[in-house]
């Protein structure tokens, strides 16, 4: 694959959230209504707001275990999102799929609650235009997480050319770069752990990782996040 590719290893994640603040900051995202729901998965899901999101999963697999998946955009090499009517929606040439918020009006493009983009996201309809704040539903431009292209592009020269996440995240699970490297980084780091009692671990979305240019590694496989 050429580009670069973020890789997400969920067996070093320790939930602790820094990516979701880290990504909040750098796009200078508000604060939005969040409540206590018996889980410490905060806010449930993506908004406007928040364009990744740490889910909490409780399993049970001879022993409780704590499971963490980073949701955010995946950034396919083929995105159907990129069919926006208005023409908002641009791949670059590295894999980064981000939204011209010049270009994006979420009350143009469709009349339904659920927009053309999000209807052909292949996972959760994933762009989002609204989050609350104060009791109230605000509306925005269509967002998605963008891999922070204005950093890697180095219009901003007092940063590192990385997303804002993996610079945030204190346990090393996130690794950025080249498409090549970091699937071979993460085919050897699969192979350790299936060779070390996880032999259900995989690659996600696909154990070639030929589709998207985020892939996780899940230690105990897809099924465990279906909860």
């Amino acid at each position: 694959m050429i580009g670069i590719r973020l890789l997400i290893d969920t067996s070093m994640c320790i939930g602790c959230r820094a990516c979701q603040i880290a990504c909040q900051q750098w796009h200078s995202l508000p604060a939005e209504d969040t409540a206590f729901a018996g889980t410490y998965q905060n806010p449930p899901d993506m908004t406007a707001a928040n364009l990744t999101v740490t889910k909490f999963f409780e399993v049970v697999n001879t022993k409780m275990n704590w499971l963490f998946f980073k949701d955010q955009c995946r950034h396919c090499d083929d995105p159907p999102c990129t069919e926006c009517p208005l023409k908002a929606i641009i791949r670059q040439s590295d894999g980064v799929v981000r939204i011209d918020s010049a270009k994006c009006f979420p009350d143009r493009c469709s009349r339904n609650t659920i927009k053309p983009c999000q209807e052909k996201c292949e996972f959760e309809e994933i762009p989002r235009y609204r989050y609350k704040k104060a009791g109230i539903s605000v509306a925005t431009k269509m967002r998605k997480c963008d891999f922070c292209y204005d950093r890697l592009a180095g219009t901003r020269p007092n940063f590192s050319k990385r997303p804002a996440c993996e610079m945030a995240c204190p346990s090393g699970a996130m690794s950025f770069g080249n498409a090549d490297p970091i699937m071979a980084k993460a085919l050897s780091r699969l192979t350790y752990l299936k060779t070390h009692g996880l032999p259900q671990a995989k690659i996600y979305p696909e154990d070639s990782g030929s589709s998207t240019h985020v892939i996780w590694i899940l230690p105990l496989g897809e099924g465990a996040y279906n909860g």
